[in-house]
């Protein structure tokens, strides 16, 4: 999950390992979403948190920009 690591406001906890998910909080704290991952590629997390939004630095350490500090854009739907 060290890719998992570039991206802005992610947060990955691994205690779950059984199984493991993401978990999408609004401004709130609320949880709106919640995805199970134990079957999905690294490539398959990657390509749903980039269709979110998320913005992903090219290193660890990396600043990220101003204008990404409050993303994702969008918000993940229950469709997901």
């Amino acid at each position: 999950m060290e890719r998992v690591a570039l991206y802005h406001n992610l947060e990955y906890d691994s205690s779950e390992e059984k199984n493991p998910r993401l978990i999408f909080y609004n401004d709130n704290d609320e949880v709106v979403k919640t995805v199970p991952v134990k079957k999905m590629t690294a490539d398959q997390i990657s390509d749903l948190l980039d269709s979110l939004g998320f913005y992903k630095r090219s290193r660890k350490g990396e600043e990220v920009p101003e204008e990404f500090q409050n993303f994702p854009l969008r918000t993940p739907k229950d469709e997901l």
